[in-house]
């Protein structure tokens, strides 16, 4: 089977090219930067051009879609950036894959869609309306591939993930910084009471979710993989506080958006899947830690 990984180089995506490798498939990374591992094909490519993208699925059979702007910040400083990879380089995706007969794609979406939805949320909880521009392409990615399935009969899966972290995690995510601020000494500052959370999800335990999702169980399915625990940032200090001998935190004034969380409900990958996170927050939190001291931290995109 050959299984080609869009945005395979990233933060997630080199995770699970890692896992599929492990597993002996042979992978294609499509990717504008070169991938982790050398053990992979690398097809230097861009998603916004349909050529690249038609001759990188040619022979594929399964598709895991992590092309994308994923940080928020680009998200609001660069919209229209936003919107054409995350939509517009999905559609590509989307007709190059048609194109090519590809049997399923595995769409990377997130808990963010849920946007300011309070208490417990599944998969059946109504969206409401984005109330940003990131959300909002993550949002339009579902519908696009949802709708394209029902006019070409495209199969699909649609994970929405919880918030990653550990090896290679982008350095301006919140564990990082707090893990470097702890280790540098300095001042970590937290935004309103720190009762603020998310149901963070070790990578590695992210990645083999997205193995399991290639079952045919998975077909035509939206799936929520997040995190077992509701970790609020007060808990991330009191980890913090366990590790280092002294931890220094500053509260500020909420910001004006700031998102309190919600509990993000997995049973649906466990009951189908036999899928769920193994590596508990405190034991992630350590494993990051050693990854940093180690001197393995490579900065990806």
């Amino acid at each position: 089977m050959v299984i080609l990984v869009t945005g395979g180089s990233g933060f997630i995506g080199s995770h699970i090219v890692d896992k599929l490798v492990e597993k002996g498939y042979q992978i294609r990374v499509f990717d504008l930067n070169r991938p982790y591992s050398d053990d992979v094909e690398w097809f230097k490519g861009d998603i916004l051009n349909l050529e690249d993208l038609l001759k990188a699925c040619k022979d594929i059979e399964y598709i895991f879609h992590l092309a994308a702007i994923a940080d928020v910040n680009v998200a609001i400083s660069h919209p229209d950036l936003c919107i054409k990879v995350n939509e517009l380089g999905t559609l590509n995706l989307l007709k190059a894959a048609t194109a090519n007969e590809v049997e399923r794609i595995i769409l990377a979406s997130t808990t963010w869609v849920y946007g300011k939805t309070e208490g417990v949320v599944t998969e059946e909880t109504p969206l409401p309306p984005p109330d940003n521009i990131y959300t909002k392409t993550k949002i339009g990615q579902e519908h696009l591939v949802i709708s394209w399935s029902n006019r070409y009969n495209m199969p699909y899966t649609i994970l929405r993930y919880g918030i990653p972290y550990g090896p290679r995690m982008r350095e301006n995510m919140a564990i990082a910084i707090f893990v470097k601020k702890a280790l540098r000494n300095e001042t970590i500052t937290i935004f309103g009471d720190g009762k603020q959370g998310r149901c963070f999800i070790y990578v590695e335990d992210l990645a083999e979710g997205n193995i399991a999702a290639l079952s045919e169980k998975a077909k035509y399915q939206i799936l929520n993989m997040a995190g077992k625990e509701f970790v609020t940032l007060n808990m991330v200090i009191d980890e913090l506080r366990r590790i280092f001998d002294k931890v220094i935190v500053k509260y500020d004034m909420e910001r004006i958006g700031d998102f309190r969380g919600v509990i993000v409900n997995i049973e649906k990958a466990k009951i189908l899947l036999d899928w769920e996170p193994r590596v508990s927050f405190r034991e992630g939190l350590r494993k990051y830690l050693d990854y940093i001291k180690s001197g393995s931290d490579r900065k990806l995109i």
